[in-house]
């Protein structure tokens, strides 16, 4: 005899099929930090409920408490101790703090639980390989950019750069890079397949003053590339835009999810005018490297929209923050949609790369980060000023039978 028993899930708990999945809406949080920014890249909620925040354009870094609706600021800029120039991702750590990138220091400082910055952390250089000075020269460019993921144990991931091999030929692939802070070992975890929008852009001698410019991205729109994110218990997922699927990496292991059928959504002229819109307001992440003073800053792209190339249609996904993984191992993927659609969609993904559902959100809107059962999500008003929202994480109603 079957009997049908219904629950409710937190995502990522069973697998379900097709039929099951859920589609769920973001559309009250619980709570909303009532001090606007101006560019939140990442959030860590610490154990007691408070939120380190880090804004790169405002150079501030805040612990906010949505409960008293304070925010306490913690440093300042600068290029000593307990001082930050550009400061970027954040990432939790095994004592529950969270280690701040700083682009602009080219470092790392530790924010303990209780708030209080420690010793500036340095990320060593790599050395190159012997008989390959290309990975080498790929692997030291890691080290000049702040990471994008990290594990349970603290360990941080990072992306090999696109440079040419020691030939001068373009490469294939590049290396995914652990290393453990305090360590001067750096692993070879996977390579990534290499598409043209990873590619970095440089150019040499800017203003002539002896500099190099690398710019990450920039030229074609909605560009196709591999997207990635760390578990916290090492386990890579890999997200490929063709075929459209999610790819687990561990050690040895390799899980490789299904296909993920998809229609490519036709671009449009509104799509064009969307896109060049909000490029106009984006800031592009630029390094500088060597030589003195500073560089001109990237030309407008909506004053120069002749520079900017449009596929046909919109691949799956795009962009360096398009994939993330919640605590418990899920992955989210931010998906492409059309201008007459603006409320932003993600893909939710199990630990095998089985779709499990889909979540929305309000537009102008997108997922910054993750806690234990809540999920932060920045909401740009019209101003373009960023307000950090936190809901509960979604859960599914899924229909069991024995």
């Amino acid at each position: 005899m079957l009997k049908r028993l219904s629950l409710v899930i937190g995502l990522g708990s069973v697998a379900v099929p097709i039929a099951a999945q859920q589609k769920l809406a973001l559309t009250k949080p619980d709570a909303e930090f009532a001090e606007p920014y101006t560019s939140l890249r990442s959030v860590r909620e610490l154990a007691d409920g408070r939120v380190v925040v880090a804004d790169a354009i405002d150079k501030v870094v805040h612990i906010l408490d949505f409960r008293s609706g304070t925010a306490l600021k913690i440093g300042r800029e600068g290029r000593g101790p307990e001082e930050y120039l550009i400061p970027m991702s954040l990432f939790p750590t095994p004592d529950g703090g969270a280690l701040l990138a700083d682009l602009g220091n080219r470092r790392l400082l530790p924010i303990a639980p209780d708030g209080k910055i420690g010793k500036a952390i340095s990320v060593p250089t790599p050395s190159a390989p012997s008989g390959n000075q290309g990975e080498g020269r790929r692997m030291m460019m890691t080290g000049l950019f702040n990471p994008q993921a990290s594990d349970a144990k603290g360990n941080l991931y990072f992306q090999g750069a696109a440079l040419p091999d020691a030939d001068g030929k373009p490469v294939d692939s590049v290396p995914l890079l652990r290393w453990a802070p305090g360590t001067s070992q750096i692993d070879t975890m996977t390579w990534l397949p290499l598409t043209d929008a990873m590619r970095p852009q440089i150019q040499r001698d800017v203003g002539g003053r002896g500099t190099m410019m690398v710019r990450m991205g920039g030229g074609a729109a909605w560009a196709k590339q591999v997207g990635w994110s760390v578990a916290a218990d090492g386990r890579i997922a890999i997200v490929t835009p063709e075929p459209y699927r999610v790819t687990w990496v561990g050690g040895a292991n390799r899980t490789v999810g299904p296909v993920i059928p998809y229609t490519p959504i036709k671009v449009t002229e509104a799509d064009k005018k969307q896109y060049l819109d909000q490029q106009s307001r984006a800031r592009p992440v630029i390094a500088t490297f060597g030589g003195g003073g500073r560089a001109a800053p990237p030309p407008n792209i909506q004053n120069n929209p002749q520079d900017t190339r449009f596929p046909e249609t919109k691949p799956a996904f795009s962009g360096n923050n398009a994939v993330l993984v919640t605590p418990e191992g899920d992955v989210w993927v931010n998906r492409l949609r059309p201008a007459s659609e603006p409320s932003p969609l993600y893909d939710v993904f199990d630990d095998r790369g089985r779709k499990q559902g889909e979540v929305t959100l309000r537009p102008r809107s997108r997922v910054v980060g993750f806690g234990q059962g809540t999920v932060y999500v920045i909401r740009t008003d019209e101003d373009d000023l960023q307000y950090l929202e936190r809901f509960k994480r979604p859960s599914r109603q899924v229909t069991l039978k024995d």
